[in-house]
């Protein structure tokens, strides 16, 4: 049977698409040790054009129902960012040379300034990201983003940190439910419950392992000398080790599952179209692929880069499937319909890109 009857536009119908990713470590390899050479080689000036180049390859790579992502960025554009973002950190740096209260203030203009570098740097990423030629768009304005990152910051700091699963969730919804693709837009209930549950579970298993830590601690001290004193004092450094991977793969695998799952794109009528997500990431998946990384990285002194990215990308795709209501042609059609009749927001575009 072929695709086009597999991907008949069904009303009510729901049709799964595994994401594929197809880069190879050996192709991405070549891509990423000249975008190192010219960029040292530029002082830094070609790495706007070395993210170009990364993020067209791995876009191209990434596909869905045989078909893979674009990205459109502009380097000059990127560049432009960068220089800028730059500027601001060298002119906060020298102010701290000769002021205290200068840089202070101008941590307040950053602190202020930040809501909008970050809507610029989505709106860039978002219109320049497409998939079947149609663009995604992020849809934010700075005093929306303001008012938000001002509120999560006061509750916070007032809470003494216990705030922060509560601005996590806020701000991820946030930044979620301002993409759409085409007309569709993205939809993403609270997450707060959620994201406390995952936290306090980090935090129980922290305490734990600090209280097994004492333990050691203190076994290293009592065991008399001997050939075998060193087991213990080497399990602590080992555990520490391990406790760090799972501070970095817990939260990722747990939060990125309870983000991808909860995420729509679409419907929102009866009969319209509509995509889901399933995310089946494993936080012990995550951390023994973290954990080969950084040995491959340690042994090759940074050379395994490009299969370390390769490797995590693909494990992540391997991980992710997508549910359409209706087929996914039937989807993009319909977006491609209304788009055809809706204005391109080309002129809240400013042109810059400020991420890293």
């Amino acid at each position: 049977m072929d695709k086009a009857a597999l991907d008949v536009a069904v009303p009510g119908a729901e049709t799964r698409y595994p994401v594929e990713f197809s880069a190879s470590a050996g192709e991405y390899f070549r891509i990423w040790i000249v975008n190192l050479a010219l960029t040292i080689v530029t002082i830094g000036i070609y790495s706007a054009w070395a993210k170009v180049r990364k993020k067209r390859y791995f876009y191209a790579h990434t596909k869905i129902a045989g078909e893979g992502f674009e990205y459109r960025g502009n380097p000059i554009a990127i560049l432009k960012g960068r220089l800028v973002a730059v500027a601001l950190v060298a002119l906060y740096s020298i102010a701290g040379q000769f002021s205290p209260l200068a840089q202070g203030v101008l941590a307040l203009v950053f602190a202020i300034v930040f809501p909008w570098l970050y809507v610029r740097s989505l709106a860039f990423n978002a219109y320049n990201s497409a998939y079947r030629n149609m663009r995604f768009h992020f849809s934010a304005t700075y005093r929306e983003a303001l008012g938000l990152m001002a509120w999560c910051a006061f509750v916070t700091l007032i809470t003494a940190g216990f705030g922060y699963p509560y601005a996590r969730a806020e701000l991820t919804r946030f930044s979620a439910e301002r993409h759409r693709y085409g007309t569709a837009r993205f939809a993403l209930p609270s997450l707060i419950r959620i994201f406390y549950g995952i936290y306090l579970r980090l935090l129980a298993f922290t305490l734990l392992a600090g209280v097994i830590g004492v333990i050691v601690v203190s076994a290293v001290a009592v065991v008399p000398a001997g050939p075998t004193r060193w087991l213990p004092a080497l399990a602590l450094p080992l555990g520490m080790f391990a406790l760090y991977l799972m501070w970095f793969a817990y939260p990722r695998a747990r939060i990125g599952n309870a983000v991808w799952n909860k995420l729509t794109i679409g419907g929102g009528t009866s009969g319209a179209p509509q995509v889901r997500f399933e995310s089946r990431l494993r936080a012990r998946d995550l951390a023994w692929l973290y954990f080969v990384n950084v040995l491959a990285l340690v042994l090759t002194l940074g050379l395994a880069t490009a299969w370390a990215v390769v490797r995590t990308m693909r494990y992540r795709a391997e991980k992710m499937t997508l549910e359409v209501t209706g087929g996914l042609d039937g989807f993009v059609a319909a977006q491609e319909s209304e788009v055809a009749a809706a204005p391109e927001e080309v002129g809240e575009m400013l042109g810059f890109d400020f991420s890293i």
